[in-house]
C-alpha cells in the first residue's frame, strides 16, 4: 500500500464536517489530513505521511499504463485485426487430409502397371448431432447408397453418438457417381468427404510378386509412422513397400469453416498437398506376361503347386522377368480383402503372397556343378581335360569301421568323362570326386567350397532393394555341430559338392551365378528399378546394377564352363534347347525333397555367344529336369521370336 493505517476514532467524514472543507484537495483527506485540523491531545492524526514525489510518481505510473493499453488496443483492433479474425474462424474450422497420389510404376517399355484413382470416404462427427440430424443422415445415406439401409445408418451413428466418439467413417472408398448420388448432404457440418487415392493394378497377378500392393495402415505400424493416420493406405510388400517414401507423396488439408450456428461458411484448400514420384522398372512386360502364362500353363499340365522364373540381363544384373507362382491380385488389398480372400492369401499351404525367386530356399541341385568345376580349375585341383572313370557310384568305408562301406550314387553310369562332359552329362560321381576327393584325386574340401560359392554370392544376400530376400545357405562343419549336434562327415562334402544334403539356394542367388559365367566373370547385384521421374524430369536413373565380385575367374576357367554347359545343350542334359532359333546353354539339377518327388531345376543363357538373356526355372516337386528345360524354352523362344511374330501377324 501507498499509505501507513490511520489511528483514529472518528470516520473520514467527521473530519469533513466539523473543519472548514473549502481549501481541503483529496491530497490532504488520503494523505496529510492532520493539517487542516486544530491539535489538542484527544486529535488523531495520520502517521508518517509520505512524501508528495512519492505521491506523483503513482499518479504518472497509472496514467501511464492507461496510455500503454490504450495504444495496444487500438493496434489490435487496427493493425492486427485482420489477422486475429482470421485465427478466430481458424477456430472455427474443421480439417481433414487430402490424399496425394501415389505415384505410377511403369514396366521398361512404358506398360502402366499400378496407378491411382480418386475415391471418397464419407466421415461423421456424431458428437455434432442430435435425434432429428440422425434420422436425415440415415434416410439420406439409405436413399443415395443402394447396399445402405436405414437402420444400418441409424445404429452406427446413433451407437457412436450415444458413447459420445468423435469422427467416425461411416463408408469408404465410394465413387464420383456413388457421391453424386447423395447430393447436398456434404453441406451439413457434421458430414465429411474426404478424398482418397486408392490403388490400381491393371494387370491383376501378373505383376504381383515384383509390385506387391497397398492396403489399409495396422496400429501396430501408425507407432512407427505417427506422419500417417488410421485411414491411410501404405505399400506392404514388394516396390510398394520398399519404395513407399518416393511413391507416396505429401497431404493436403482442406477446411470447412464453421460459424458459432453450426452453419459451413467456407470450404478452402490449406494446401494442396504434393504428388508422388513415379517408376520406371526393368521389367519387359511382354516377357513377363508370356513368362507368368507359360509357368502357370506348365504346373497345371505337371500337377505342381508352386514354382519361379526369373531372367535378368547378365551384363546388368537388370530383372527383365519374375515370376513366382501361386501369386495374388494386388487389386483385392487395395480395396479391402473380403473373408474369403483373407483366408486363401493367408492361410492356404501353396502360400500365395511367398516370393519364392527371392526369398524361397532349395536344394540347388546339379545347378551348382558349374561353380564347384570353375572352383577346382581355379583352386588346380584337376585339370579339365583329364578323364574320370565312373562306374554310376562311388563306395567310402566308415572310418570307425572299414567293413562297413557308404555308397553315393550316380543318377547314371556316364563311363569315362572329363570336365566339359562331366558338366554336360551332369555326372555325380565325378563332382564328388573334384569336391571332396576319391582314391587317388584330391577333391576341395569344404572349407574352399564354401569360400568359392560365397566368391558366387551364395550363402548371404545380394541386396535387392524391392522384395524381402533370404540368404540361403551353405552348410560347414561349424553349422553342422552348432545346428545338429554332429560332426561333419566326407559324405556331407560329397553331398553340397552336387547341391544336395544341407545346402540351400534362392532361385535369385542361381541366376545371378549363372551370369558370372554369361558375361565373363563379373558377379551384378541384381535390379528392377530403372528411374525415378516426376513428370519430364528424370530423379534418378540405373543402367547397370553394383558390382558385387569380378576378375575372380581365368579366361580359361570361364571358356572350359562355358564349353561344358553348351555341350548340355548340344548333347547333353538340356538338348531340348536345340529348337531355340538362337544358341544357348545350360544346366539341369534336380533336388531332393522331404517328399518323394524331387524339385526340378533349370539354369541358361542366351544367345551363347553373346548373351542377352540369363534364366532360372524351378519347379516344386516337378519331378524330373526336362520339364524346367521345357518351361525356359519356351520363354526363351518367345522372347527370341516375337518380333517375327508381330511381323507375321501384321502380314495378314
Amino acid at each position: 500500500m501507498f499509505f501507513r493505517r490511520l489511528k483514529r476514532t472518528r470516520k473520514p467524514s467527521d473530519i469533513l464536517i466539523s473543519g472548514n472543507t473549502k481549501d481541503i484537495t483529496p491530497e490532504d483527506v488520503f494523505f496529510d489530513v492532520s493539517s487542516s485540523l486544530p491539535e489538542g491531545p484527544n486529535e488523531n492524526k495520520l502517521e508518517l505521511p509520505l512524501n508528495r514525489w512519492v505521491t506523483r510518481i503513482f499518479f504518472s505510473s497509472v496514467f501511464l499504463l492507461i496510455a500503454i493499453l490504450g495504444v495496444y488496443t487500438t493496434y489490435l483492433s487496427v493493425d492486427k485485426g485482420e489477422e486475429y479474425s482470421l485465427l478466430a474462424q481458424q477456430n472455427s474450422r474443421r480439417l481433414f487430409n487430402i490424399g496425394p497420389s501415389r505415384g505410377q510404376i511403369l514396366s521398361h517399355d512404358g506398360k502402366l502397371l499400378a496407378e491411382s484413382y480418386s475415391a471418397f470416404n464419407i466421415s461423421v462427427n456424431p458428437s455434432e448431432l442430435e435425434e432429428k440430424d440422425v434420422e436425415y443422415l440415415s434416410t439420406a445415406f439409405s436413399d443415395g447408397i443402394d447396399f445402405f439401409s436405414y437402420e444400418y445408418v441409424y445404429n452406427k451413428i446413433n451407437s457412436a453418438r450415444l458413447k459420445n466418439l468423435g469422427s467416425i467413417v461411416l463408408v469408404k472408398n465410394l465413387d464420383q457417381e456413388e457421391v453424386e448420388e447423395l447430393g447436398d448432404i456434404y453441406d451439413h457440418p457434421a458430414v465429411y468427404l474426404e478424398e482418397r487415392p486408392i490403388r490400381s493394378y491393371p494387370e491383376g497377378n501378373v505383376f504381383s510378386h515384383i509390385i506387391g500392393y497397398t492396403a489399409a495402415i495396422t496400429d501396430e505400424e501408425l507407432k512407427d509412422l505417427p506422419e500417417y493416420n488410421l485411414n491411410d493406405n501404405i505399400g506392404k510388400k514388394g516396390i510398394e513397400y520398399s519404395l513407399e517414401d518416393v511413391l507416396k507423396g505429401e497431404k493436403g488439408l482442406f477446411a470447412k469453416f464453421v460459424s458459432s450456428r453450426n452453419d459451413v461458411t467456407k470450404e478452402a484448400i490449406l494446401s494442396s498437398g504434393e504428388d508422388g514420384s513415379s517408376l520406371r522398372l526393368t521389367i519387359d512386360a511382354d516377357l513377363q506376361e508370356a513368362s507368368h502364362r507359360i509357368l502357370t500353363d506348365a504346373l497345371a499340365e505337371y500337377n505342381v503347386d508352386g514354382g519361379a522364373v526369373i531372367v535378368i540381363d547378365p551384363s546388368t544384373g537388370a530383372i527383365k522377368s519374375m515370376v513366382s507362382l501361386p501369386d495374388f491380385d494386388p487389386n483385392h488389398f487395395a480395396k479391402g480383402l473380403t473373408n474369403k480372400q483373407a483366408d486363401v492369401y493367408f492361410n492356404h499351404p501353396a502360400k500365395p503372397l511367398f516370393n519364392r525367386v527371392t526369398a524361397g530356399e532349395y536344394a540347388s541341385g546339379s545347378v551348382i556343378k558349374p561353380i564347384i568345376a570353375a572352383a577346382a580349375l581355379e583352386e588346380g585341383i584337376i585339370d579339365p581335360n583329364k578323364y574320370l572313370f565312373t562306374y554310376g557310384y562311388i563306395t567310402v568305408p566308415s572310418v570307425y569301421d572299414p567293413s562297413i562301406e557308404y555308397r553315393f550314387n550316380d543318377w547314371k553310369n556316364h563311363g569315362a568323362v572329363d570336365m566339359r562332359e562331366a558338366i554336360a552329362v551332369s555326372s555325380n560321381v565325378y563332382f564328388y570326386t573334384i569336391g571332396g576327393g576319391y582314391e587317388n584325386q584330391d577333391g576341395l574340401g569344404i572349407n574352399k567350397i564354401t569360400e568359392w560359392l560365397s566368391e558366387f554370392g551364395w550363402g548371404k544376400k545380394l541386396g535387392i532393394n524391392f522384395a524381402i530376400e533370404n540368404e540361403g545357405r551353405v552348410p560347414t562343419p561349424e553349422w553342422k555341430r552348432s545346428f545338429k549336434g554332429e560332426r561333419w562327415t566326407i559324405g556331407d562334402t560329397y553331398n553340397t559338392s552336387i547341391g544336395q544334403g544341407d545346402i540351400l539356394s534362392t532361385p535369385l542367388q542361381v541366376v545371378s551365378s549363372i551370369s558370372v559365367f554369361a558375361n565373363g566373370g563379373t558377379l551384378y547385384r541384381p535390379y528392377v528399378i530403372e528411374e525415378v521421374f516426376s513428370g519430364d524430369n528424370i530423379l534418378s536413373k540405373n543402367n547397370q546394377g553394383e558390382v558385387l565380385n569380378s576378375n575372380f575367374l581365368s579366361s580359361r576357367t570361364l571358356s572350359v564352363v562355358r564349353d561344358g554347359m553348351r555341350r548340355a545343350v548340344t548333347s547333353g542334359s538340356s538338348r531340348y534347347l536345340l529348337q531355340l532359333p538362337v544358341t544357348s546353354a545350360g544346366k539341369t539339377g534336380t533336388a531332393q525333397t522331404s517328399g518323394d518327388v524331387p524339385n526340378a531345376w533349370f539354369a541358361g543363357f542366351a544367345p551363347y555367344e553373346n548373351p542377352e538373356v540369363a534364366i532360372v526355372v524351378l519347379l516344386e516337386e516337378g519331378e524330373t529336369s526336362n520339364n524346367a528345360v521345357r518351361v525356359a524354352h519356351d520363354i526363351l523362344d518367345h522372347y527370341f521370336t516375337r518380333g517375327s511374330e508381330e511381323e507375321s501377324q501384321e502380314s495378314l
